[in-house]
């Protein structure tokens, strides 16, 4: 997961890790003070990989108003634009649309197959 598109210069703020792993692009949120990982209800994502309580780990705070960019993590060819699906802890699309926190407005190929980039918008 990334930034695709913003209105906004790119900003960041950093905090310091709970005790798990990061990887570049998981949605992650605040807990005690601290970054865990939370692909269902996410308030920022992880700019860099951070080991457990790493300090200082870049996030980029998400915007309703911003477009990211997400690798489907299987294929997606029952998926269109405008449906929302979830996320996993490693920030790619699902094929899930229950639940679904990411809604889809672009496919970057026509193929939707696992590893096709998807750009859209939290809801």
């Amino acid at each position: 997961m990334k930034l695709y598109k913003s209105q906004n210069e790119y900003d960041t703020e950093a905090y310091t890790n709970g005790n798990a792993a990061l990887v570049v692009g998981a949605p992650v949120k605040l807990s005690s003070g601290k970054l865990v990982a939370d692909a269902a209800a996410p308030t920022h994502i992880a700019l860099e990989a951070a080991a457990a309580n790493e300090a200082n780990i870049l996030v980029h705070p998400i915007r309703k108003d911003e477009q990211y960019s997400a690798i489907l993590s299987a294929a997606g060819t029952s998926l269109n634009v405008g449906d929302a699906v979830t996320l996993t802890a490693a920030g790619k699309a699902t094929a899930t649309k229950t639940d679904g926190i990411f809604r889809i407005e672009e496919f970057l190929s026509d193929t939707k197959a696992a590893g096709t980039v998807v750009v859209g918008k939290f809801i």
